[in-house]
C-alpha cells in the first residue's frame, strides 16, 4: 500500500498534466448555474453572454456534499495508508468543516485522513499542493509534512484584479452595498486590488488610472517581493483573458528568481465571483 494519497476540492487552477501525474483526486464544488446553464462555452463565456441578454443574477458555487467527500477519502483509503486533503479558505466557505465533517462518518478509517485548510484559494492553494507533494517526493513523515505545511502557509500570498465588479456581487458572497460605489470607481478609473488574507476575500490596494488588469497587479507583487533573495513560485489565473495574463507573466518573469509555474483558465470556484478577465496572481516564497 502506498504511503500518501492526496485530494483537493477545487482544481486549485494547477495544470491538468500535474493533476494526473501526482494522482490528485477533485472534490468538485457544486456549481448552480442557472440561468446561465443553457449558454455553451466556459463559465466565462456564459457570464459575457448572460450579461449581453440581460441577466441579473450570477453562478452561485456552494461546498461538496458530504457524499462527495465520503466517496473520494474511501476510494484513497483502498490504495494509501493516510490521506492529506487540501481545502479551499474556510473564511470563505464551508468546505474545510464539510470535509471534517465526512471524517466522522469513517470511523477508524476517519484518524487517517489529514484535513489542511489552504486558507486560501486559486493559484495559491495550487501552489500549497505542489509545496506538499515536494515533501511526500522526499519521504517525510505525515507529521511533518504538517508542521511544514504551516510554514507554507505563512508565505503563500494571492492577489487579484476584476474587469467588473458586480461579479463580485451577483454571486451572493459579498455586501451588496459596495456595488454602487465600486462601479462608480470603475468608471473614474480608479482600479481595487483584492486578496486572500485571514482567510477571506478582501481589498489590498485602490489604484488610480487602472487600464488593464496586468500592470497594477506586476507593481503590486514587485513591492511585496522587492529586496527578496530567495525562490518565488508563480501561478496565474484568468478570466479568459489570456493576452492579460501573458503580459503579466513576462512581467513577473524579469523578477530575480521567479518561476512561473503555470498560466492556466481560472478554476469556476473563484472564477464564478470574479467574473470574466480576471486576473490572479498567486506566489509562494521559500526563504534561503
Amino acid at each position: 500500500m502506498k504511503k500518501i494519497g492526496l485530494t483537493i476540492d477545487s482544481k486549485a487552477d494547477l495544470p491538468e498534466e500535474f493533476i494526473k501525474e501526482n494522482n490528485i483526486e477533485i472534490i468538485d464544488f457544486h456549481i448552480d448555474f442557472g440561468e446561465f446553464e443553457k449558454l455553451k462555452g466556459n463559465i466565462f463565456n456564459k457570464q459575457r453572454e448572460g450579461a449581453s441578454l440581460g441577466f441579473k443574477g450570477g453562478i452561485k458555487t456552494s461546498q461538496p456534499s458530504l457524499k462527495k467527500y465520503l466517496d473520494a477519502f474511501k476510494d484513497k483509503l483502498k490504495d494509501f495508508e493516510t490521506v492529506i486533503h487540501l481545502s479551499f479558505t474556510s473564511g470563505a466557505s464551508g468546505a474545510y468543516n464539510a470535509a471534517n465533517q465526512a471524517l466522522k462518518f469513517l470511523g477508524e478509517d476517519g484518524k487517517r485522513i489529514f484535513v489542511l485548510d489552504s486558507e486560501t484559494g486559486s493559484g495559491a492553494q495550487g501552489l500549497l499542493m505542489m509545496k506538499i507533494i515536494e515533501d511526500i517526493k522526499q519521504n517525510l513523515s505525515i507529521e511533518k509534512i504538517i508542521e511544514n505545511f504551516k510554514e507554507y502557509r505563512k508565505n503563500n500570498y494571492l492577489i487579484f484584479a476584476y474587469d467588473d465588479p458586480k461579479w463580485l456581487f451577483a454571486g451572493g458572497r459579498m455586501p451588496k452595498i459596495l456595488p454602487y460605489g465600486l462601479q462608480k470607481m470603475k468608471q473614474m478609473k480608479i482600479g481595487v486590488i483584492m486578496c486572500v488574507k485571514n482567510k477571506t476575500i478582501r481589498p489590498y490596494s485602490i489604484q488610480k488610472n487602472f487600464f488593464e488588469l496586468a500592470t497594477p497587479l506586476f507593481e503590486e507583487f514587485k513591492k511585496k517581493v522587492d529586496g527578496f533573495s530567495g525562490k518565488i513560485d508563480v501561478i496565474i489565473s484568468h478570466g479568459d483573458n489570456l493576452s492579460q495574463a501573458n503580459k503579466l507573466k513576462e512581467m513577473v518573469e524579469s523578477v530575480k528568481n521567479v518561476t512561473v509555474q503555470s498560466v492556466s483558465l481560472l478554476d469556476v470556484v473563484l472564477g464564478a465571483h470574479t467574473g470574466p478577465n480576471t486576473i490572479v496572481l498567486s506566489w509562494q516564497v521559500q526563504k534561503i
